[in-house]
């Protein structure tokens, strides 16, 4: 096995956790290298210019690996969902939605308001500052001002337009006295930092060829490479080493080019490989001094796996809506149920989003809730009648940290590697379904109010609708806390059990709220990483000084 020099820090995974922590540190003048399994993408790699795109939406760029089976990709084996995942420079904001709201303040202490949930070890108010931070460094378009949220510094562009669309969903929010605002989104609406602005395509879920979409693949990993990191891509850790006092020593990982394995050896080891594959590769470190993987003797690594429940219902008017241009995904969002009302009968809340069709292929095939043009002689009736007249609510409930919902290693499926698949278990509380069903009823009251001539509900495969029932996040399987016996973490991210062990990516956060977390996964990382930055001489002094 191949040893490379060592460096300060390695940092696995290369998405929103990797990217952020890797420019940080690397910024400071540390010798940092990071590992990605896979490449990079070009612009030319996205299917956008070519005739079958939509198609490629749906096949070799799924959002599902086990759909796409890339060389790189590893197989999940599970039942129960199709996770959102991309191995490749960039982790999954390659191909997501970018839509970048932030967590509320009440998100940060569920544990005082209901229990049945572990407050944060830090406060909105302390996090404040890395979201404006990270804000920053993506740039996010979007209105100042959401009452409904705590003040906070303008963003560095305008809105994106909303179009017919926005306006008929916005009649409707208002007929029905509901709060509604523009979904901030990491899609610029003007030129910034280099980037030109968004050109409305609608092919968000392919990844963005302009670099519009805040990929980390142009907003973090240039900067980040100037400053001296290297990114080694094609490498797919297997496992981590530590030494006898417990200290991780560095990451064995496998050349996917020549299936050689090599060993990365550095002062700090930084996983962020998103809330599955960081706990599948501290199961599959084993060691006689930890039989149950690394960081694990409370049996919390692979515990608590969140995705936030949800439904689709989708509605057609007789206005035209023009819901194939655009950005795909919120082009607002409603926000009247986030908080906690135990009156409705449940803890918690959700949020409403309104969302686009995506183009005529895949509103012909049935879009996101399976309503299906028809074929034969009603076709172009059907299409003529639905194509660009419809939108999508998305309901997104937060969803409970369960112990059983949680990733373990696979005895029966490895990668290509022969690495363990991870193996994936979740099933919504009885709590969660009942907010998804309360948001469907919402949706359907929306629908009510602007008009709608034709609506379909996706809600859950078990109930014959044919959609997997949780949202595509990664959430909680290694999560902060205060209390070494409930948490993987402390409140910088640093595990309990191996101090110069850091992990920083989604598997951290110890709730899901009810929106899309990837705002929230940045601004902790910028948090933790500029604390790692400006503590790293007195760990590395601690560590050193400590008999192997």
């Amino acid at each position: 096995m191949n040893a490379f020099e060592p460096v300060d820090v390695v940092v696995v995974g290369s998405g929103m956790g990797g990217a952020a922590a890797t420019k940080i540190l690397a910024e400071a003048g540390l010798r940092v290298v990071c590992l990605e399994q896979g490449g990079w993408t070009r612009p030319e790699d996205h299917p956008h210019t070519s005739p079958d795109w939509e198609w490629q939406r749906m096949t070799n760029w799924s959002t599902a690996p086990n759909t796409r089976r890339r060389p790189e990709d590893y197989p999940i084996d599970t039942q129960d969902e199709n996770p959102l995942m991309w191995n490749g420079v960039g982790g999954s904001t390659v191909h997501y939605t970018a839509t970048w709201p932030r967590f509320r303040p009440s998100d940060f202490r569920k544990g005082t308001e209901h229990g049945y949930a572990p407050d944060w070890p830090f406060t909105y108010e302390d996090l404040a500052p890395y979201y404006a931070i990270n804000d920053r460094d993506v740039g996010v378009s979007g209105w100042y001002g959401d009452p409904a949220m705590p003040p906070h510094e303008a963003f560095q562009t305008k809105p994106l337009p909303h179009g017919p669309l926005g306006r008929v969903a916005a009649r409707g929010f208002n007929k029905l006295g509901w709060h509604w605002w523009p979904m901030p989104c990491a899609i610029l609406a003007e030129e910034y930092d280099g980037r030109p602005a968004c050109n409305h395509c609608g092919n968000c879920q392919s990844g963005c060829n302009r670099g519009s979409l805040a990929d980390m693949q142009v907003t973090h990993w240039p900067k980040a490479i100037r400053a001296g990191a290297i990114l080694r891509t094609h490498a797919r850790a297997e496992r981590i080493e530590i030494d006898r006092s417990g200290r991780a020593t560095g990451v064995v990982f496998v050349d996917l080019n020549t299936g050689s394995r090599h060993f990365q050896a550095a002062d700090v080891v930084i996983l962020a490989c998103n809330g599955i594959g960081t706990p599948r590769l501290l199961l599959n470190s084993t060691s006689n001094r930890f039989p149950k993987g690394l960081a694990n003797s409370n049996d919390m690594v692979g515990r608590h796996l969140m995705h936030h429940g949800l439904a689709i219902v989708e509605m057609w008017v007789d206005e035209p809506l023009d819901s194939h241009k655009g950005i795909v995904s919120a082009a607002m969002m409603c926000a009247e149920f986030a908080e906690t009302d135990v009156n409705r009968g449940f803890i918690n809340g959700l949020t409403i989003h309104i969302a686009r069709l995506n183009g005529a292929g895949y509103q012909a095939y049935g879009s996101h809730s399976g309503n299906r043009a028809p074929w034969g002689k009603s076709h172009h009736r059907w299409f003529r009648r639905h194509f660009a007249h419809g939108l999508c609510a998305l309901i997104v409930g937060e969803d409970l940290p369960i112990p059983d919902n949680r990733v373990t290693l696979s005895e029966t499926i490895k990668d290509s590697s022969g690495i363990p698949a991870p193996k994936v278990s979740y099933r919504l509380h009885p709590n969660d379904r009942r907010i998804v069903d309360f948001g469907i009823q919402r949706a359907l009251e929306l629908a009510d109010a602007i008009g709608a001539f034709d609506v379909k509900v996706n809600r859950f495969e078990s109930e014959g609708q044919g959609y997997k029932p949780p949202a595509w996040h990664l959430l909680g399987t290694c999560r902060i806390g205060s209390d070494p016996e409930t948490s993987v973490c402390n409140p910088w991210h640093q595990t309990w059990e191996v101090p110069n062990l850091f992990i920083m990516d989604g598997s951290c956060l110890p709730t899901s709220a009810a929106v899309n977390p990837t705002s929230t996964i940045g601004a902790m990382v910028v948090r933790a990483a500029m604390h790692l930055r400006d503590n790293f001489a007195d760990l590395r002094r601690a560590q050193r000084s400590t008999p192997a």
